[in-house]
Parts: structure tokens; C-alpha cells; sequence
């Protein structure tokens, strides 16, 4: 083909408007997902040792770009309202972190929770899993945090994974984010605030209607 690709409306009007691509050239392709069932979010908790607990979840590469700091920094008020919530971390750290800055990332958020005192609440699931495994990690999250700390995020693949198993999503307001969580199929909360991140997860966690009816408006979107 001729054309460029592109996976979000932004980068279709950065290329017409910035570098002066005609509208024609360019085809917009939602970023692919793997089909996956919509399922209740207890089905699989047992497997993983976390049956009874309210599970929030971010997967992919670590990395400071990712922003796993704001989520640590609100657990403590999210627990006040919901001790039994359980924050599970998964992936590898980015190869290009770990070959530059080694597992620093890793080790200050490990050395947060600690300091925080909230080492019986968070998971570090260092592993790169396969789509399956990664499928029922998703399975069991009753929310999906993104809280990404920077806005020029054009694509995904976390978040679009995440919609595409009906999570009730909460994002920073991430260009992607903004886009894809439009409609009321997700939450977004201002970047680096853990304060309005743990208000909204204690929000969602409250409301089991408003909580399902963001989750069917993800999937059934994607």
C-alpha cells in the first residue's frame, strides 16, 4: 500500500496537519487486540492467590515512562476505604532501561512500597508472559490503571489489551487515553496526582453499576 498507518486519530492530524499528508495517503487502523471473552473478574483470582481481593492492574515493560509511582503514592488512601485491594505490577523491566539504568526503576518503586508500608498490598510480577497468561492476569483485574506521566502517548497496546477484556479503565489524560476512553468507557484522572487517582479508584470500587457499565462500553467498543 501507498498509504501511511496510523492507529489514533491524533497521529492522523499530526501527519495532515503538521507534515502536510493528504487526507487520502493515510488509513486509520484501530491497534490490534487478541479476541478475548468478557469474563467476571473472580473466575480465575484463586489461581493466583488473590481470591477475595479487588485487584488493580498495569502490565508491559517497566520503565519510569510508565508511571507506576502515582499509583503507589495513592494506595495508602485507597486501603483506608478498601483493605483488600491488591495491586499487581507485570512485566519485565524495558530492555533499553535495563541495559542504561539496570533494575533502578525497579528497586526505588520496591523501595516506595516499603517506605509506604504497603508490602502486603503490592505484587512486582517480573516476568514477560505469554498471551494466554496474560489474558487471565487481565481476567482477574477489577480495574485497569494507566497512569502514564506524560501526554505525547500516541498508542497503547496496554491500554487497547485492557479494553479489548472489558476492564473498567482509569488513565491519565494521555493523547490515546483522552481518545479511547471518550463516551464514558474509562476514567481520566490529571497526571502525577495520586490524590484524584485514589478518589476515583475508591469512586469505582464503590459503584459495582457504574464500574460493569464502563467495562461493557470498553468491550463492546473494541
Amino acid at each position: 500500500s501507498d498509504k501511511l498507518v496510523v492507529m489514533s486519530h491524533k497521529a492522523e492530524a499530526f501527519l495532515e496537519e503538521i507534515y502536510k499528508v493528504p487526507r487520502e495517503k493515510i488509513a486509520f487502523i484501530h491497534h490490534g487486540i487478541p479476541d478475548m471473552p468478557f469474563i467476571d473478574s473472580s473466575f480465575n483470582k484463586d489461581k493466583f492467590d488473590v481470591e477475595g481481593k479487588k485487584v488493580l492492574l498495569t502490565f508491559g515493560l517497566l520503565s519510569p515512562s510508565k508511571g507506576i509511582e502515582t499509583v503507589l503514592q495513592a494506595l495508602p488512601a485507597v486501603l483506608e476505604k478498601h483493605p483488600d485491594v491488591v495491586y499487581i505490577v507485570l512485566g519485565r523491566t524495558h530492555p533499553h532501561v535495563l541495559k542504561s539504568q539496570g533494575e533502578a526503576y525497579r528497586i526505588m518503586l520496591q523501595q516506595m512500597v516499603h517506605k509506604l508500608g504497603i508490602s502486603r498490598n503490592v505484587i512486582f510480577q517480573n516476568s514477560f508472559v505469554a498471551l494466554r497468561e496474560l489474558g487471565e492476569f487481565l481476567g482477574i483485574a477489577d480495574l485497569y490503571i494507566s497512569p502514564y506521566p506524560e501526554e505525547a502517548q500516541i498508542t497503547s497496546g496496554t491500554l487497547a489489551y485492557a479494553m479489548g477484556t472489558g476492564k473498567a479503565i482509569i488513565s491519565t489524560p494521555y493523547w490515546y487515553a483522552v481518545e479511547m476512553l471518550d463516551k464514558g468507557r474509562g476514567i481520566i484522572v490529571p497526571f502525577k496526582n495520586p490524590n484524584a487517582l485514589a478518589e476515583q479508584i475508591n469512586a469505582l470500587l464503590d459503584n459495582d453499576s457504574q464500574r460493569h457499565a464502563m467495562r461493557k462500553k470498553a468491550y463492546t467498543f473494541t
